[in-house]
């Protein structure tokens, strides 16, 4: 079923690469089809998998129980991971094997799902509250990593989400006036002020919460987050006083638009 959906979702990508490219520049080349593509497809596979996921792991956290479940093993996983320096290295991941019984007597042993990877799962502590759900037989960890993950997905779904409409709406022959005034909205006033926002966010509790941080190295991630959530605020501030002045000088521009906006007392009486 998995990879019917990506099937689908690229054979939807090739149509939406070919209307866009003959309305952008209609006696183009192979290359920028394939350019095109490249851009189109990742969009197209997000902007649908990623609200299909955020869907998913609701429904879990909403029909789940919550269990004071006891680790019984662990399961070992091999797994690629970027590096600080842009290096793929395997590292191995312990997920839990969680054994509890359910409100209705019966026990379930199962691995857990929906965790957090780099969640660091003590071998004395073998007693853990994990959410159940037994609609889909899922056993997960609700902890801030979960919240985090979460968080994260909703916020990169709704972006691709935007793309992907206004691919749409392009593909389509529609006005793109109006979608690229959001487009410019979306991503200085929220899109960048959030990524310097996480960022500062990351810096600041990694001080917080790394004890063999040495001195130097908390006092540089404080001093940087502090930097960098300042620069969101004013980032904020600046693109709304540039939005409130080109307001003001689209409104001297037209008079008539000023009339409108500002009616006499008279034509309030009437």
């Amino acid at each position: 079923m998995g990879s019917s959906i990506i099937y689908i979702l690229l054979l939807i990508a090739i149509l939406l690469t070919y209307y866009v490219v003959k309305r952008f520049r209609p006696q183009s080349g192979i290359l920028t089809y394939l350019i095109t593509f490249a851009i189109v497809s990742p969009i197209t596979l997000a902007g649908t998998l990623l609200p299909i996921t955020v869907v998913q792991y609701v429904k879990d956290l909403n029909q789940s129980e919550t269990y004071n479940a006891k680790i019984v093993d662990f399961v070992y996983e091999t797994r690629e991971k970027t590096d600080s320096s842009d290096h793929t290295i395997e590292v191995t991941v312990k997920v839990p094997v969680f054994q509890l019984v359910t409100s209705q007597g019966d026990t379930i042993t199962k691995e857990a799902v929906h965790y957090n990877s780099s969640y660091s799962y003590n071998e004395e502590t073998m007693y853990c509250k994990v959410n159940y759900n037994p609609s889909t037989g899922n056993v997960f960890i609700t902890d801030r990593g979960f919240y985090k993950m979460l968080s994260v997905m909703i916020f990169f779904a709704l972006f691709f989400d935007f793309l992907l409409v206004g691919i749409v709406l392009y593909a389509l022959g529609k006005d793109m006036t109006r979608y690229k005034q959001m487009l410019g909205i979306v991503v200085f006033r929220i899109t960048i002020p959030m990524a310097i926002l996480g960022f500062a966010a990351i810096l600041l509790l990694a001080a917080y919460e790394q004890s063999d941080m040495s001195l130097f190295a908390k006092i540089a991630c404080i001093g940087f987050g502090v930097l960098l959530l300042l620069a969101s605020i004013g980032l904020i501030i600046l693109s709304n006083s540039k939005n409130k002045k080109r307001n003001r000088k689209r409104n001297n521009n037209n008079p008539q638009n000023n009339q409108r906006s500002h009616p006499s007392f008279l034509e309030f009486r009437n």
